[in-house]
């Protein structure tokens, strides 16, 4: 059971989850931000490569720890020598980036402390109610974005102390959240838990399903050839301006979204906006015109970071019911993501090769991403999770014994002279669910859930739940005999 976030008053500090979801992007833009930046790019393609190695290394024993019954947030000393460490590489690769042993020193720290605080955060998501994981998520994307933006519009000099200042925020916000408590209470339940979610950790990835792997593998290779080939922007202003307003804007828009709606991992809402932002900024990069390849960049750019937000939104929601089954998903799959970002490093530079002597066009690499992408939508038909039950169309076509009850329930709701929103209530009531359940089932708060609750008794004239699902039994019993 997810434990309630606004009851534990550490609201504002989970809300630094934003600063560790902005170092996802401004750890792309070290060699830019640092005081060292012509060295850097200097030296060996393979040294730029070693965060990404150590970080893929440090998610995979991580998930397999956890999935033995291990807790890394519990161990609050091992999070401060990451917190350090991390701002330890950053300040290095910033600062003092000027030889190369230097440099590598510097990414062995971010690659291991930042996978390190990531899968903390992780953690710490996964203990979450499903209604405040969300909303949380969405908050602090809508901080990462805007800290982005503030990074970028500060001089130079400036720009790597905020990083600075970002990767510490990273690791403070989870302090409070990290103790000892969490860790399993005794020997011979630490054993228990290693078998249960030992079995979890190996059957994770086969319950996770193909179109997502599909999907990533779809991003990933577009986020290389976006970093590989690094499209001309003919107007830095212009480039900043547009992703800067996408990427706040979308984040807005989801927040709003979420504040409304109980979040599924379905097409219509992961897929279908994203897919259609994707395929209008790739359609648009082999365009020469400037304002217009400036804007296809910029676009391209902002769907990869909603894309990296929908992750941390959909990949909780595809683990099994079991304690530690959302933290599970989310690891494998993340882990999975990045291995696939590393794995399209060496096709997206062949086919840069391609495009360079002639053989491959531009545009015609645009329309392979466009297809992978259509490939990946067309796969991704059904939603998340849900398994084929291996039922006959015909059988699917009968209407089920729960369709005949959800009609039952709407046509005395509208006897009784429910509204809407009072419906929706008013069934999940008859069903037994309590009023923290329907605030969660239902994203509304507990004032209006019990407002509602209050106004359907008064219409039905009973006195509480157990006289509403007594009544609605006996309404169904007349209305079957009746039949």
């Amino acid at each position: 059971m997810g434990c309630k976030l606004r009851k534990s008053g550490t609201e504002p500090f989970s809300l630094l989850f934003g600063c560790q979801l902005a170092t996802l992007g401004l750890l792309r833009q070290t060699p830019s931000y640092s005081l060292q930046e012509a060295e850097i790019l200097a030296y060996p393609e393979l040294s730029l490569w070693l965060a990404r190695v150590l970080s893929v290394a440090v998610l995979f024993a991580a998930s397999t720890a956890i999935g033995r019954g291990a807790s890394l947030l519990a161990h609050r000393k091992l999070l401060v020598l990451n917190g350090a460490a991390l701002v330890a590489g950053s300040a290095i690769t910033l600062f003092f980036a000027s030889a190369l042993p230097l440099y590598l020193i510097g990414q062995t720290f971010i690659g291991i402390a930042h996978a390190w605080v990531l899968v903390c955060w992780a953690e710490f998501l996964a203990s979450l109610a499903t209604t405040d994981r969300t909303r949380c998520v969405a908050r602090s994307a809508l901080i990462a974005v805007v800290l982005f933006a503030l990074v970028g519009l500060a001089p130079s000099p400036v720009k790597a102390a905020l990083f600075m200042v970002v990767a510490c925020g990273s690791v403070v916000g989870l302090l409070p959240f990290s103790h000892p408590s969490a860790a399993p209470s005794s020997v011979g339940s630490v054993g228990a838990e290693k078998t249960a979610t030992g079995e979890t950790l190996r059957g994770t990835l086969s319950h996770l399903p193909v179109e997502l792997f599909a999907l990533m593998a779809s991003y990933a290779m577009l986020f290389r050839i976006l970093v590989f080939f690094d499209f001309p922007v003919h107007d830095e202003a212009l480039f900043f301006g547009c992703a800067s307003l996408l990427r706040i804007g979308g984040m807005v828009l989801l927040l709003a979204y979420l504040s409304r709606m109980r979040f599924t991992p379905s097409v219509r809402q992961i897929i279908m906006p994203l897919l259609f932002l994707t395929v209008i900024g790739v359609a648009l990069l082999p365009v020469s015109d400037e304002p217009m390849s400036s804007l296809a960049v910029a676009i391209v750019e902002s769907s990869w970071t909603f894309f990296y937000t929908i992750m941390w939104l959909v990949l909780f929601e595809l683990g099994s019911p079991r304690k530690r089954g959302p933290l599970l998903a989310f690891l494998s799959g993340w882990t999975v993501m990045n291995a696939l970002l590393l794995a399209a490093a060496p096709l997206a530079a062949l086919l840069k090769a391609q495009v360079s002597t002639g053989t491959l066009s531009l545009a015609a690499l645009a329309l392979v991403i466009v297809y992978m992408l259509s490939v990946a939508l067309l796969m991704f038909r059904r939603k998340p999770g849900e398994h084929e039950t291996g039922t006959s169309p015909d059988a699917e076509r009968e209407p089920s014994w729960k369709e005949e009850q959800e009609e039952f329930h709407r046509a005395i709701a509208g006897r009784f002279g429910l509204t809407r929103r009072e419906t929706d209530v008013f069934e999940l009531l008859v069903q037994g669910y309590s009023l923290p359940a329907i605030e969660e089932r239902l994203v509304l708060s507990h004032s209006t859930v019990k407002g509602h609750a209050r106004s359907i008794y008064r219409k039905f004239e009973v006195e509480g739940k157990q006289g509403l699902i007594e009544k609605a039994a006996v309404l169904r019993e007349h209305s079957a005999i009746g039949e």
